[in-house]
Order: C-alpha cells, then sequence, then structure tokens
C-alpha cells in the first residue's frame, strides 16, 4: 500500500516535500510532536528518512491537487473528477458527484 506523506526533515516548502511511500519499507511509526501546543501526528521512519502523516487541509490539497482535488472552502476538498454537477445554496454550492452522493461547501460554482 502506498501513503502520501511529508517530510520530517529538510523540507523546501513546496511540492516536493510531499513524497509516496510504500508501507512495506516502513521500519515503525509512532506519534511525534513538533511542540508542547501541538497535536500529535503518526511519523513513519523508513530507511530513506521520517515522514509525517497529512495533517492538515493545506498538506493534503498540496499532496492530492495533482489527482484533481481543489479546496472549495476552508474545510473541503472536492475531487473535481468526480463531480457530476453543482447548484446553488445559500451562500455558496451543492456538489453532487457521479454516486449521487453530495456535500455542501461555501464556494459559489454553478
Amino acid at each position: 500500500m502506498k501513503l502520501i506523506v511529508v517530510k520530517l526533515n529538510d523540507r523546501v516548502g513546496d511540492n516536493s516535500d510531499f513524497v509516496e511511500i510504500d508501507i512495506n519499507e516502513v521500519n515503525y511509526f509512532d506519534l511525534w510532536k513538533k511542540d508542547s501546543n501541538s497535536d500529535k501526528v503518526l511519523a513513519f521512519h523508513t530507511s530513506e528518512g521520517s515522514f509525517l502523516a497529512l495533517s492538515t487541509l493545506k498538506e493534503a490539497h498540496s499532496a492530492y491537487c495533482e489527482y484533481g482535488f481543489e479546496l472549495y472552502d476552508r474545510s473541503t476538498g472536492v475531487n473535481t473528477q468526480r463531480v457530476k454537477e453543482a447548484k446553488q445554496h445559500k451562500s455558496g454550492s451543492i456538489v453532487e458527484f457521479h454516486d449521487g452522493s453530495t456535500v455542501i461547501v461555501r464556494k459559489k460554482i454553478y
């Protein structure tokens, strides 16, 4: 199984900070905490270095944007390749997917 993770060390602040690792290459995982005010996040340790599970929407967007995901508001990332249609809804939109499921977002996309 492949995991998209973010480098624990030596980040440069662009998409190269996000890498795909194979779960079979993981020596061990544990909980890592940046500082006393931070939440704990899974850290995966491999022979190639240590990596963190994605823990923020910004990280997820950076890692998944090449797969068609776009942030539609401050709490929702949408796979634009799976959108069937969008309809007006109050101050945003209802996004309907090909499988019939929906999500309400603040972005006006109709």
